[in-house]
Parts: structure tokens; sequence; C-alpha cells
């Protein structure tokens, strides 16, 4: 079988568009939640949590979007900072849900762990075909 024939484009190690798509989806969607969250309630809207998550929270406005644009154009670097993003977006809304007992991040925790599995498996299969077409070389 082709790399066409498994999704992958000519390079062989592209991300294919659909995953693309829902990556963009993803990260936008939740560009727009914190955006709502700074408008409605100002800069640093977060005052229930500590400054730390406060900021890094806050942060997500610029990262998200970044993340999004990153996956068109910078596959790599897109690809790198999606898993950061979800990785810790996954630890920390976890903690906050579990440790700290704010447990109405019980929905939002689960769909966000959810997308941060789709994005390792996209990693995943990202660096395993670059490999693949490395040592086929």
């Amino acid at each position: 079988m082709t790399n066409r024939g498994r999704g992958l484009s000519a390079r062989g190690n592209d991300v294919p568009v659909i995953a693309k798509l829902i990556w963009t989806a993803g990260f936008l969607i939740g560009a727009t939640t914190h955006t709502l969250d700074i408008w409605n309630y100002g800069w640093l809207p977060y005052e229930f949590r500590p400054l730390p998550f406060n900021l890094y929270w806050t942060v997500l406005v610029f990262l998200d979007p970044l993340a999004a644009l990153l996956i068109w154009v910078r596959q790599r670097w897109g690809i790198v900072l999606g898993c950061v993003i979800m990785g810790s977006n996954v630890l920390v809304n976890g903690y906050t849900a579990f440790i700290a007992g704010y447990e109405e991040f019980y929905f939002s925790l689960g769909l966000q762990a959810a997308f941060a599995g789709f994005v390792f498996f996209l990693a995943w299969r990202h660096w395993r075909s670059a490999k693949q077409l490395s040592d086929n070389s």
C-alpha cells in the first residue's frame, strides 16, 4: 500500500487535511473559550485559582490559535506546541478538578482529555512515519 493509501501525502509524514481541520477546530474552540472569559471577566479572569493557573489559562488565548496556525505552516512546530499545550492543559485542569475539588471541570476535562488523545496519537503517527521514511532512505 502506498503512503497515499494510508491517508498520507506524497511526502509521507504530512498530517492529513481532515486531521488538520479537527486539530484547528479543537484549538480554536479552546481559544474562543478563553477569549470569552477575558471578554466577560477582564484580563486574568480566573481569580478562583492561584496566579500561575490564572496566567496559564489566560496565555492560552495566544497559544491555542498559534497551535492551530502552525499545524498548517510549520507542521512539526505545531505538533510540538499542540502536545505541550494539551499535556499541560489536562494536567492543570485535572489538578483543578480532582485535587482542588472543582467538580464543574469534570465535563470539560473529559472533552480535553479526548482531544489530547487525538493530539498525542497524531504526533505519534507523524513521528513514526517520519522515522520510517528516514529508515527507508
